[in-house]
C-alpha cells in the first residue's frame, strides 16, 4: 500500500492498475531497458525482447534510446525533440487526455521515471508511475501475456516545461551558487572518483555536487553505499519501493533539499535523475530540474570541470 503521505497523482499500487486494465482512457507503457557494459563503460539498450516474452495486459512497449531520445546524439541521451516525441506518443495511444501508466523491471523506477518525466517536460501531467514496477505485479501472481495490443494513434501536443530540465548551460551557471543543490544520484564511489564511472568520459562529479545513490531513496543510506547490498538489489527480482514520505524528507534534507533551494539532479545518462526528480515530487518538492545530458554530456566537453574527492 502507498504511504498516504505521498503525493497523489505520481504512483499507483498493482491493485488500482489491476482493477482498470480495460479502462478505455487509460494506456500503459511497457519501457524494459537494460544498461550493458563495454570496456567498463555503459551503453543503453531497449529491451523489447523482453516486453514480448510477457507483458502486462494492454501494455505498449516504448522503447527508452529510439523513442525518448535526441536520435542523432551518440552516447548521450538528451530528451527527444518535440517533434519526435510527439510522434512516438501518438503512436504509442497516447493522446492530450490519456492517462498513462509507465512501468519496467528496474529495482525502482528508472526508464519508467524518464518517461514520467519526459512526458511532464511536455507538459502532459496525466501520468503516474506503477510502485514496484513488474517486479511487484510478478511477485503478486498477476497475469502477464504476449500479445501485442492494437491502439489508435492519437495526437498528442508537446508543452515545454522548461523549469523542470537543466542543460548544460544552466548547470555551469549555476556552480557555487548557494541556492542550488546539485545532487549526483550515482554511486559514492562514482561520485567520489575512486572507481571510474561507467557512463561519460572523465570520473569524479560535477564541481559542488552532493551525493545521494538512487538505490538510497527505497534502501536508504547506509545499504546503498554496500556493494554487496547494491548488488543484490539489482541482482534479486524482488521489488524496491520507495522510502515513506518522512524518511524521503529527511534523506534529501541531508544533502541540502530544503525549502527556497532549487535542486538539479543528475547521473550517468539521466535515468536514476529522473527517478530522483520523481521522489522529490512524491514528497511534494517542486522545485526541482532533471539535468537529462548528466555526465555523459558533461564530461564529453573538455571546458567543463570535474573534480574528485
Amino acid at each position: 500500500m502507498l504511504d498516504p503521505a505521498y503525493r497523489e497523482g505520481v504512483l499507483v499500487d498493482s491493485q488500482w492498475l489491476a482493477e482498470h486494465l480495460k479502462d478505455p482512457g487509460i494506456r500503459i507503457i511497457d519501457l524494459r531497458w537494460r544498461p550493458r557494459f563495454v570496456d567498463g563503460k555503459g551503453i543503453a539498450e531497449d529491451r523489447k525482447e523482453d516486453y514480448l516474452e510477457g507483458h502486462i495486459p494492454g501494455a505498449v512497449f516504448l522503447g527508452c534510446v529510439s523513442d525518448l531520445t535526441e536520435p542523432s546524439v551518440e552516447g548521450i541521451t538528451l530528451v527527444a525533440p518535440p517533434a519526435d516525441f510527439a510522434g512516438a506518443m501518438n503512436r504509442a495511444g497516447i493522446g492530450d487526455d490519456t492517462m498513462v501508466i509507465a512501468y519496467d523491471d528496474a529495482p525502482l523506477p528508472l526508464a519508467s521515471g524518464r518517461l514520467w518525466w519526459t512526458l511532464n517536460y511536455y507538459g502532459h501531467t496525466k501520468a503516474m508511475v506503477l510502485a514496484g514496477g513488474l517486479r511487484q505485479w510478478r511477485k503478486e501472481g498477476r497475469p502477464l501475456t504476449k500479445e501485442i495490443p492494437t491502439v489508435p494513434s492519437e495526437s498528442f501536443t508537446p508543452r515545454v516545461q522548461p523549469t523542470i530540465r537543466a542543460t548544460k548551460e544552466t548547470v555551469h551557471k549555476s556552480l557555487g551558487d548557494p541556492g542550488v543543490v546539485l545532487i549526483d544520484c550515482m554511486a559514492f564511489e562514482h561520485h567520489s572518483g575512486t572507481v571510474p564511472r561507467p557512463w561519460g568520459i572523465r570520473d569524479g562529479h560535477i564541481p559542488g555536487a552532493v551525493c545521494l545513490p538512487w538505490l538510497a531513496l527505497g534502501l536508504g543510506l547506509e545499504k546503498a553505499g554496500s556493494h554487496e547490498a547494491r548488488a543484490q538489489a539489482l541482482q534479486s527480482d524482488d521489488p524496491i519501493h520507495y522510502l515513506p514520505a518522512e524518511e524521503l524528507r529527511e534523506l534529501f534534507a541531508k544533502v541540502g533539499v530544503t525549502p527556497g533551494k532549487r535542486v538539479i539532479t543528475y547521473c550517468g545518462g539521466g535515468y536514476a535523475a529522473t527517478h530522483a526528480f520523481l521522489a522529490l515530487r512524491l514528497i511534494g518538492f517542486e522545485n526541482a530540474a532533471v539535468y537529462d545530458g548528466s555526465v555523459a554530456e558533461w564530461t564529453r566537453d573538455p571546458s567543463l570541470p570535474m573534480e574528485k574527492s
